[in-house]
């Protein structure tokens, strides 16, 4: 059996001491008007179930009138007690605990909430390798499974049992959901201790496999950049004439970028000795170029006065043919025959001119030399910009020191990080536990069956208004219910059913199916207890109908607690308006009235 609540008490400081006295396996009914207590008393049970908070509890009507907090516990070993000051003392860390279930006058510190904690944990078998599998915004992954970690399965107060959108209580609370999200699985039975342990490892193995995934891809971004980062200094290098031109590989670029960072001073006095080269060439080109020019210009000449000759051979031509007339004498034809001889030659040259070896050889070396010029300049010009900041001597020594601490980074990388073998390592662990993970899978499906079975079941006598025929549907992931109609060719979703007696039945039928398919899983560390505050909430009028609903709600939680009887047993404790003939009359067997009914000027405090 798992715990169960034997008493509340609470220490007032007046002196008196209320012990609200509860039954193993039943419904214990704390009934009575309203304002007298009753709702604080779910939120006294988690604050001495060690909560961090005491949220829910009365502040001015209970807690300032209250020294001290207590409950007994129904253990596998026997009763307990555990006591804690009210919240107003402020005491966050300690508590009293008795093993013999001893009530004092008044309890005194004597333990540790820590050290309590571990006890409950052990008396519900929760063992101390039994971890979170998986963690959240306030939930560490690897932090250990605690037994309060399952005890939302066992709380619903008056809000959360017509809530239209959730199932458990305190949904604006996210270590509340986180809870159940990572300790679902273990409530119902899906996981056993060694199925959680199991579970745990492949989540951690798959979260150091996405790790490692992760990491190599951000090395494979960060060896690109590092790549481009090494060509950039590279190139500048290249700029200053430091390095003649690019490597094929970016090790033989560190290698040579590495020299010239331990290359001497001496190296850098004259950076600019290649433009200067440049400079040089370029104005030889020009002085080559200008007398080529010159040359062109005067054989231009020469053969302009070639020309200008030709018009001389006419007179000779014409004294040549009338010498006898106009010049007689015996030497005059050898005469005019040698000098038209040279001038046919001239005439002969200056057509010729064009097609001069000199004359073509000229011009195609300078066309050449432009050519030269042309790219000299191109480079000049480009040696100039990229080294436009690094004229001096000293800012090249600046560029030296920033290069020395690059290369000395960029060497250590020049060699990636390999995650492939752990990636591959890892993987192989994963396929290792498939098979007990498959088959948590096939539990999964069963169980969530067998939830599924017994919701319908309580569904079929408490039968949702508008709804009679459908069949709920439990959805783990939202942890909602919802209703398959039509035979399959509809659903309506648990937020749209409407009506708050609808919603009472699916939070009643749920928490009542999530337990009896605990018992029969034998989880050990589910507490045996519900507590539910105010059933009646939905019926506030005396109509037949309201009656009705109600006392199908009570006669449920009354075979509910029968049939558990022979499956390890379960105690509910309800707070409500009813009045004890009111189940009399129903002839609910398991029902008790706790104490007396708090009318009047009884309540819970006196």
């Amino acid at each position: 059996m798992s715990i169960q609540l034997a008493n509340i008490i609470i220490w007032q400081k007046n002196g008196n001491v209320r012990n609200l006295e509860m039954k193993k396996d039943a419904v214990n009914v704390i009934t009575g008007d309203s304002g007298k207590g009753k709702s604080s008393i779910l939120h006294i049970i988690d604050f001495c179930l060690l909560s961090s908070e005491a949220k829910g509890i009365s502040k001015f009507n209970i807690d300032n009138k209250t020294l001290w907090y207590g409950i007994r516990v129904h253990t596998s070993k026997g009763i307990i007690t555990i006591a804690r000051p009210a919240h107003h003392c402020d005491e966050t860390t300690s508590a009293y605990f008795n093993d013999e279930g001893f009530i004092p006058e008044i309890p005194e510190l004597n333990i540790k909430l820590v050290s309590l904690k571990k006890i409950i944990d052990k008396e519900l078998g929760l063992d101390s390798d039994l971890k979170v599998p998986f963690g959240g915004k306030t939930i560490k992954a690897g932090s250990k499974v605690s037994f309060r970690s399952f005890l939302a399965y066992c709380y619903q107060d008056q809000t959360a049992l017509v809530a239209p959108d959730y199932l458990y209580i305190r949904p604006a609370d996210l270590k509340f959901r986180e809870r159940i999200e990572r300790t679902f699985k273990m409530a119902i039975g899906i996981v056993d201790l060694k199925a959680s342990l199991v579970e745990e490892k492949v989540k951690s193995l798959s979260a150091k496999l996405e790790s490692f995934e992760r990491r190599a891809k951000s090395m494979e971004n960060k060896t690109l950049e590092f790549q481009e980062d090494v060509i950039s200094l590279e190139q500048e290098a290249i700029s200053l004439g430091l390095i003649g031109q690019a490597s094929s590989d970016v090790q033989s670029t560190l290698e040579n970028l590495n020299e010239i960072v331990h290359a001497p001073s001496e190296t850098f006095k004259n950076i600019n000795t290649g433009l200067k080269e440049l400079e040089v060439r370029r104005f030889e080109i020009y002085r080559k170029i200008k007398q080529f020019r010159k040359f062109n210009e005067e054989y231009t000449q020469y053969q302009t006065l070639l020309r200008e000759s030709t018009d001389s051979i006419k007179p000779v031509d014409y004294l040549f043919e009338r010498y006898k007339d106009t010049i007689p004498g015996t030497k005059t034809l050898e005469v005019l025959s040698a000098l038209k001889s040279e001038l046919e030659n001239v005439k002969h040259n200056w057509i010729k001119r064009k097609k001069s070896v000199l004359f073509v050889d000229v011009n195609e070396q300078e066309k050449l030399l432009n050519k030269d010029l042309k790219d000299i300049n191109e480079e000049i010009d480009r040696i100039r910009d990229l080294s436009s900041n690094l004229s001096s001597p000293e800012e090249i020594y600046k560029y030296q020191g920033r290069l020395s601490v690059k290369v000395e980074l960029y060497s250590d990388k020049s060699q990636p990080i390999d995650y492939s073998g752990e990636i591959d390592r890892v993987k192989l662990d994963i396929k290792a536990l498939e098979s007990q993970v498959q088959d948590m899978d096939s539990k999964r499906e069963y169980v969530i069956g067998k939830l599924n079975r017994k919701i319908n079941e309580h569904l079929s006598r408490l039968k949702l208004k508008g709804y009679e025929s459908s069949e709920a549907v439990f959805l783990e992931k939202e942890n909602a219910i919802n209703l398959i109609l039509d035979e399959g060719n509809a659903v309506e979703k648990m937020v749209d059913i409407g009506s708050a007696s609808n919603y009472l039945y699916l939070h009643l039928a749920y928490f009542m199916a999530l337990h009896e398919v605990a018992r029969e899983q034998n989880v050990p560390w589910l507490p045996s207890f519900i507590v539910f505050d105010q059933v009646s909430t939905p019926y506030g009028g005396e109509t037949d109908d309201d009656k009705k609903s109600l006392n199908v709600a009570l006669v449920e939680l009354n075979n509910f607690v029968e049939n558990m009887k022979g499956n390890g047993g379960i105690q509910i404790i309800l707070m409500e308006h009813i009045k004890e003939t009111h189940w009399l009359d129903l002839g609910l067997n398991n029902f008790s009235l706790v104490d007396k009914e708090l009318t009047g000027d009884y309540g819970l405090i006196n």
